[in-house]
């Protein structure tokens, strides 16, 4: 049996492997790996991703150029020494053996193992510096991983093997001295760390016992951290893909070291590979919810799930990834390969109600809906929100998360207004508090009807997040979405007894151009097209309890962040009332092309008192009729 994924033969394939077909990747690789001979870093997750910073020599592993505590976690995660050995895998040059020597070294000197630290203190999720439980089970898999990558290198003699044994069963002890709950994603790292000592050290007396707590609490958080429809109790796509990783990786050492979990440890793997297919887009990309960067591919956490569980159909699902060529060897990779290429894609819609999540599909569209709850610090105020893509265009999009570190950047890709739907007097669905902490009450949102079938897409939802003001308002939302007929219908219900001011945001790709202008009845509209594409998208907007005039649509700037880090600017169409009393606001979306005449809307009927919408339509020929109240759907068509 093996004590870890690859045996250095197959690691020095991986690594030719590697610069054939992931060349840019490779680069990466190296320039990280050249850097950090120089002592110079640029560190994931944090807002200095454009330039390399020097932290002397020794590198000082407590230097922070920024006021974000991300930065110290991140360099002391010890993540570029994975690059040093694949940099050293490729090029067989001994610098990079000794660069990953003396970061190790000079990180023990300068980070000695606390000592009697208070318990509450050593648990604290947000405990500053670098042995927070966090970075402590993240930076031993990066220390075994590079060694592991330069294993063939002489320089790793006795002396220093020594060395890292002893750092490595200090952070092996720290680990299980100190627990964190098994509630939140952090925990999942921490004994992802101490099953991967327990494996590298076997011969250590007290591995056995390492490996026994980092399987029991592995398989607490797996019962702590994932609902009944296989979610990760975050809600959010970028934590529950990462989840597959921690609670996958070990799944795969175990079966790899001669010690393999648990059967039920393997469905519920398998069950999370449901929500992380859904939320892949027609474009590849995965729909960012709450604390997600705006791209990201799921499908390479389907070719991780599918060959952890030995599931080809699961790897047929999949793609191309790195990561997996690295934990899996060349030929396995390989195998995925072949069987994805054989694959035809095809998906349905797939609905979550007990979480409340919903993603509508057909041949031209795909319409994510967001009726969940917040899911904790990670969470967004965005009770209501919906990406929507027609012929493979991203209209209406998420924006992404940007930034952890406390201020306005934080708060605003949090808040209400960043997400596509309505914002009343300014504030968000729920208070914010800080970059981790929400205040209460936290909005809630129901559920009240959903559909999708061959004809239409259908939601019906509210949340109460408003009720809290003093003059509480409720918001209600539909969202009809035609299969045969290109059209997609928003409505959006306000009830209020005082006056308030409401904001409709829909965040655009930041490739569209959009032109606003008002139609001969006095009502605004809006064009959206995007470069080399043939699909326009008429949007036209109808209100009811609303003063003629007074709901005004202007162009907003907006951003977007496609990795943590980084952002850039899109269009925001904002539309803006002040209303009281009851209100219905529907918007028209239109799409067409050189296939699909853009629908004409004839009649239409908005009744805030009834909770009531007829709409007359002609599609060439024919005729089309709609009618939505509170308890039924019609759509008629002659």
């Amino acid at each position: 049996m093996s004590d870890f994924y690859l045996s250095t033969a197959e690691l020095q394939q991986a690594a030719q492997y590697y610069q054939k077909h992931f060349p840019e990747e490779a680069r990466n690789s190296l320039t990280i790996a050249n850097r950090a001979i120089l002592n110079e870093f640029m560190v994931p997750y944090t807002n200095n991703l454009d330039h390399w910073v020097p932290l002397g020599t020794p590198v000082d592993w407590l230097h922070n150029p920024t006021n974000d505590l991300e930065f110290t976690w991140g360099i002391n995660r010890h993540w570029h020494m994975l690059d040093l050995g694949k940099a050293y895998l490729m090029k067989d040059n001994p610098l990079y053996v000794t660069t990953f020597m003396e970061h190790f070294r000079s990180w023990r000197q300068q980070n000695p193992v606390p000592v009697n630290p208070g318990y509450d203190e050593a648990v604290f999720f947000q405990k500053p510096g670098p042995w927070r439980l966090l970075e402590t089970g993240l930076r031993v898999q990066s220390w075994i991983s590079a060694y592991k990558y330069m294993a063939s290198s002489p320089l790793l003699d006795e002396g220093f093997q020594a060395e890292f044994l002893q750092g490595l069963e200090e952070h092996a002890e720290f680990l299980t001295c100190y627990l964190g709950s098994t509630e939140i994603n952090h925990a999942i790292m921490h004994m992802q760390g101490l099953f991967m000592m327990a494996t590298f050290c076997h011969q250590h007396p007290r591995s056995p016992y390492w490996r026994q707590m980092a399987v029991e609490r592995l398989e607490l958080c797996l019962l702590h951290q994932l609902n009944e429809e296989g979610i990760q109790i975050e809600l959010n796509t970028h934590y529950h893909n990462a989840s597959i990783e921690m609670f996958g990786t070990p799944y795969l050492l175990g079966e790899i070291s001669g010690h393999p979990f648990s059967a039920w440890y393997g469905q519920c793997l398998r069950q999370m590979a449901a929500f992380t297919e859904a939320m892949v887009r027609p474009d590849h990309q995965s729909t960012g919810i709450g604390d997600s960067d705006w791209l990201g591919d799921g499908r390479q956490r389907l070719t991780l799930l599918g060959a952890i569980l030995e599931d080809e159909d699961l790897m047929a699902r999949g793609t191309d990834s790195s990561e997996c060529l690295w934990l899996l060897g060349v030929e396995k990779y390989e195998h995925c390969i072949r069987l994805q290429e054989a694959r035809s894609s095809s998906q349905s819609s797939r609905a979550f109600p007990k979480t409340g999540y919903y993603v509508m599909r057909d041949a031209r569209q795909y319409l994510f809906f967001d009726a969940a709850a917040m899911g904790g610090a990670h969470g967004h105020a965005d009770a209501l929100n919906m990406e929507w893509m027609w012929k493979n265009q991203l209209f209406f999009t998420d924006t992404g998360r940007y930034t952890y570190e406390e201020g306005e950047w934080r708060k605003y890709f949090k808040s209400t207004r960043a997400h596509n739907t309505i914002t009343l007097d300014g504030l968000d669905q729920t208070p914010y508090v800080s970059t981790q902490q929400w205040g209460k009450p936290e909005a809630q949102a129901t559920t009240l009807r959903s559909e999708s079938n061959d004809s239409y897409h259908f939601m019906d939802a509210s949340h109460d997040g408003y009720t809290r003001l003093p003059d509480p308002v409720t918001h209600r939302r539909w969202i009809l979405a035609g299969v045969d007929v290109p059209l997609l219908l928003i409505v959006d219900w306000l009830d209020a007894q005082a006056e308030h001011t409401l904001e409709q945001r829909f965040h655009l790709h930041p490739q569209a151009d959009l032109a606003l202008r008002m139609n001969d009845d006095g009502e605004p509209t809006a064009g959206i097209n995007q470069a080399e594409s043939a699909v326009i998208l008429s949007m036209q907007w109808v209100t009811a309890g609303i003063a003629k005039g007074n709901f005004e649509v202007t162009e907003q700037p907006g951003w977007i962040s496609e990795v943590y880090g980084s952002k850039s600017e899109t269009s925001v169409i904002q539309g803006r009332a002040e209303f009281s009393g009851k209100v219905g606001i529907l918007t028209l979306c239109l799409p067409a092309d050189h296939i699909d005449q853009v629908i004409r809307v004839t009649t239409y009927e908005l009744e805030p008192d009834l909770t009531r919408l007829e709409l007359n339509y002609m599609q060439g020929d024919e005729e089309g009729r709609i009618v939505i109240d509170n308890d039924m759907l019609q759509w008629t068509k002659k």
